[in-house]
């Protein structure tokens, strides 16, 4: 339903996200840890990798990362342990590779949130062991690219997986 121009339409609370400002300021926060965002590591490029670039579903509620279809043959199918290691730290979830849908579960908001990742930021995922070993857990090494901002053509997108953003490596 659109909203005509000049009227706003009330959402109950639990819908309603607010930025916390305090009065005088006009923009948000800088982002968590945002001095050293600057600093990044060099992946070895000599192991697969795969990107996402942050949209809305990875960063928000319901905090989904499903793993692009042109690497599920580097993955087992089946669940299993995975570790993401970013910047000195290390985020323990699980890979559900037993579904349709590969993803890591609902532990990626941990990382999400630690990482104060943002729409348009980017992440490269390197496979650093346990691609095809059984009962070995995934390690990723994960460098985060900031963005500021998504280009106006997929601004819009990836708000749902009806209408995604795809990155092409």
């Amino acid at each position: 339903m659109e909203i005509p121009a000049g009227q706003s339409r009330k959402l109950p609370a639990v819908h309603v996200v607010k930025p916390k400002l305090e009065p005088g300021e006009d923009s948000l926060p800088a982002r968590p840890n945002a001095g050293e965002d600057q600093e990044t590591t060099p992946l070895s490029g000599r192991r697969p990798f795969f990107t996402a670039i942050m949209a809305k579903t990875h960063v928000q509620k319901p905090y989904q990362l499903a793993i692009p279809a042109h690497f599920h043959r580097r993955l087992p199918a089946r669940r299993t342990a995975a570790v993401l290691r970013c910047g000195g730290g290390s985020w323990i979830m699980s890979y559900c590779g037993d579904n349709r849908l590969k993803r890591l579960d609902g532990a990626w908001a941990d990382f999400a949130v630690d990482n104060g990742l943002l729409v348009g930021d980017a992440c490269v995922f390197e496979l650093v062991s346990g691609g095809g070993v059984k009962g070995q857990e995934l390690v990723f090494e994960v460098q985060v690219l900031r963005g500021g901002g998504m280009p106006g053509e997929v601004a819009d997108k990836g708000a749902t997986a009806d209408d995604p953003i795809v990155i092409a490596d």
